[in-house]
């Protein structure tokens, strides 16, 4: 049983901080370039295969622990610690959905703020939910991403940088990370993805457990998704009724 750091530990660590960041990079422009000149939609399948990449991720490093032997609870596999900083994470993880839940229902009862979220969403449209079938897939993205990543991001990344330095700088590092994860996106979207690393790396600090932070980045995602779904289809019936 190894409980230190090995040199397959180093391997998966280069493979989240080098090539999921290049893959999306290449993958996210080889997209845009087919999206511009298909007739059918392509979107569903390209989630798909986000997919089964995150299928990769999670198990590059459950592979991993399982072949070491390593006491799964390192890794976050177990329930939220009830004393300590558990309020912490709570209160952090309700006031984010709570933020969310807000968001999306006045998304959803008016078109008011519809013109300034189709500006946000400018580059990142094409990625973006606009017909049913696309929505529903990309619930299911929103949950293999809540999972794989935070099994990555969170239980690994967190624990190895640990090694290294103290709990604050483990907590900003891995968002650091996770953003180059999302770098496709550009400035404003990685930036984004670090804060959201970085509450959610609070939030799984505060409890020690991966449950809480899973649910907790599917629903953000879920929800984003959603909205997004939901103000391009409402545009869709502005534009035809014209």
């Amino acid at each position: 049983m190894s409980m230190g750091i090995v040199t397959p530990d180093w391997l998966v660590l280069a493979f989240l901080v080098i090539v999921v960041p290049v893959w999306g990079w290449f993958d996210h422009r080889s997209f845009l370039r087919r999206e511009a000149v298909a007739d059918a939609d392509i979107l569903s399948a390209e989630y798909m295969k986000t997919i089964a990449f995150h299928a990769v991720l999670a198990t590059s490093v459950l592979a991993t622990w399982f072949v070491l032997g390593r006491d799964w609870t390192l890794l976050g596999f177990t329930a939220p610690n009830l004393a300590g900083h558990f309020w912490i994470g709570s209160l952090i993880a309700a006031a984010l959905l709570t933020g969310m839940v807000l968001n999306l229902l006045g998304g959803l009862a008016s078109g008011k703020g519809d013109a300034a979220r189709l500006k946000a969403y400018a580059d990142l449209a094409p990625f973006l939910p606009k017909t049913a079938r696309q929505h529903r897939w990309g619930m299911a993205l929103s949950v293999s991403a809540g999972v794989a990543e935070e099994i990555a991001y969170r239980g690994f990344v967190m624990w190895m940088l640990a090694f290294f330095m103290p709990v604050y700088a483990v907590i900003a590092v891995q968002a650091v990370i996770f953003a180059l994860a999302h770098a496709y996106q550009g400035w404003g979207g990685a930036v984004g993805t670090a804060i959201l690393g970085a509450v959610i790396g609070v939030v799984y600090w505060a409890t020690g457990s991966l449950f809480l932070p899973i649910l907790l980045h599917m629903l953000v995602d879920a929800m984003s998704l959603s909205l997004a779904y939901f103000t391009f289809r409402r545009q869709a019936s502005r534009e035809a009724s014209v």
